[in-house]
């Protein structure tokens, strides 16, 4: 947990913020092994066990907005910290640093699906655009053209681009805009696009693709998870918010995910147009006690394996829908998909090559990229 008082003479470093990330990647994991390729596992996925399991992991794509409200507060607090620190931001230095973080991994994904793949057991051509993928617009390419692709691992970049686009639009306000490189203007840049994209959802509530995939209807997450590092920044915590006490958070807790889980049911209608706001502001929430409160019930970092785990969670995203694609074309080859002992190898072998895959990554792909980064401080 960073200092309030400390802030301006060291480099930023908020526990739990790892653990997070792991649990969005676990989400997002699960609910992709109970969605993806479904009609693999023939009448075992039509029995009311499976079925009510898979309703309740199908919330899992929530992860992804959990992704972006932590993304949004991460960084929005480095940019307050450096304009703090040194007067002003360098935005050639912020722009270095993501493409860093972003760029390597993001563009493995997208030369493998468009070049490696098709050539591949199982393997098929994408009929998706590469200028549309190299330009990150795939969320944009998944509304327009994703529903006739079967290539279901590239679709995964589509949160990505939106992460792109929005750090990009960010350099642009940031260099044309002087009171903005000293950290002037955050709050009503974030209330705009909050504001734009509440306004952008109600006009799409019938268009389900637009409204899952398009840039305006999801960067309330992250203008949230912005505008919430921001008043963490500017105003001094006080210790009854620190201290909430650990009935209350249990309460709020358990509220939140039951929206999550009843999402389907809560926000019908023209309703759908707040779902974002609604859950986007229970994530600000968990990210607030996780890093500030001191009565939490768990932290996430504490969980066995979380921190490490969170370390690699960008590639436990990005890879694991390539595993999950291949492995089941081989057990459908093989005729084991037809059991429950079947599925339950699935989700674990799934996991454990996914881990793998992603280690090997972050270790000779993503490290070496990183460490970069100390040349744009």
């Amino acid at each position: 947990m960073i200092d309030h008082k400390t802030q301006q003479l060291s480099t930023p470093f908020f526990e739990n913020l790892n653990g997070l990330r792991f649990i969005g990647a676990l989400s997002v994991f699960l609910f992709h092994c109970f969605t993806l390729g479904r009609e693999v596992w023939g009448n075992f996925s039509e029995t009311p066990t499976f079925r009510l399991i898979a309703k309740g992991f199908s919330r899992g794509h929530h992860g992804v907005g959990l992704f972006f409200v932590l993304s949004g507060f991460l960084i929005t607090y480095l940019l307050l910290h450096e304009a703090n620190k040194n007067g002003k931001i360098n935005v050639f230095g912020f722009f270095m640093r993501r493409l860093l973080r972003i760029w390597p991994l993001y563009f493995v994904i997208v030369l493998f699906g468009f070049f490696l793949f098709p050539l591949l057991p199982f393997g098929e051509h994408t009929t998706n655009s590469l200028l549309n993928y190299s330009l990150f617009l795939s969320n944009f390419e998944e509304i327009w053209n994703g529903w006739r692709d079967s290539i279901n691992f590239l679709s995964v970049t589509w949160s990505v681009s939106i992460e792109e686009q929005f750090y990009m639009a960010w350099v642009v306000l940031i260099a044309i805009i002087p009171a903005m490189r000293k950290g002037k203007y955050f709050t009503l840049y974030f209330s705009l696009l909050i504001g734009a994209s509440l306004l952008f959802r109600f006009l799409s509530i019938d268009d389900e693709r637009t409204l899952y995939f398009h840039t305006l209807s999801v960067i309330s997450d992250l203008a949230i998870g912005g505008y919430l590092s921001y008043m963490c920044f500017r105003y001094p915590i006080s210790k009854k918010l620190k201290s909430l006490s650990k009935k209350l958070i249990l309460l709020i807790y358990g509220i939140g995910l039951a929206i999550i889980l009843l999402s389907t049911v809560i926000f019908q209608g023209q309703l759908i147009f707040i779902e974002r706001i609604v859950i986007g502001l229970f994530f600000a929430f968990i990210i607030f006690e996780q890093v500030y409160c001191t009565n939490s019930f768990f932290k996430a970092d504490n969980l066995i394996g979380f921190k490490k785990l969170g370390e690699i969670s960008y590639g436990l995203y990005m890879y694991h829908c390539i595993v999950i694609y291949f492995l089941q074309h081989l057990m459908m080859n093989a005729g084991w998909t037809s059991s429950i002992f079947s599925f339950i190898t699935f989700i674990i072998t799934s996991a454990v090559l996914t881990y793998i895959i992603s280690w090997v990554s972050y270790t000779y792909l993503e490290q070496p990229c990183l460490r970069l980064k100390r040349y744009f401080r």
